[in-house]
């Protein structure tokens, strides 16, 4: 059993924040989905945040391997949709990665920028 006193990664001042959201596109796709529980389309994530069909797929592809996000494919009468949704595991990770970024940006949170 770890000891829960000995920060493990991601946590303290010298550990790195978590490489999987970290990067710019795989956070603002996180950052769309935690705020819309019921998911969003393929198409209204790409517009979302400005992104090629192929960039947002193997991101998505990423985050559904690291179980941050969930996708279902369905069809809606004859058409085919995606689905993307953060899975609530995810949306612990992402809260972690969070407060994080409030311990080392002490105020992140308090004020806008």
């Amino acid at each position: 059993m770890a000891d829960s006193s000995v920060p493990g990664p991601g946590h303290g001042a010298s550990a790195p924040l978590a490489p999987l959201i970290h990067g710019r596109a795989r956070l603002l796709i996180l950052a769309r989905l935690v705020a819309r529980p019921g998911g969003l389309t393929f198409t209204e994530l790409k517009v979302a945040v400005g992104l090629t069909d192929g960039t947002l797929s193997v991101h998505l592809s990423k985050l559904e391997a690291g179980k941050m996000v969930s996708i279902r494919k369905e069809f809606v009468g004859k058409k085919p949709r995606t689905l993307v949704r953060m899975t609530a595991g995810g949306r612990r990770r992402f809260a972690g990665y969070i407060g994080e970024l409030q311990e080392l940006l002490p105020g992140l949170g308090d004020s806008p920028v």
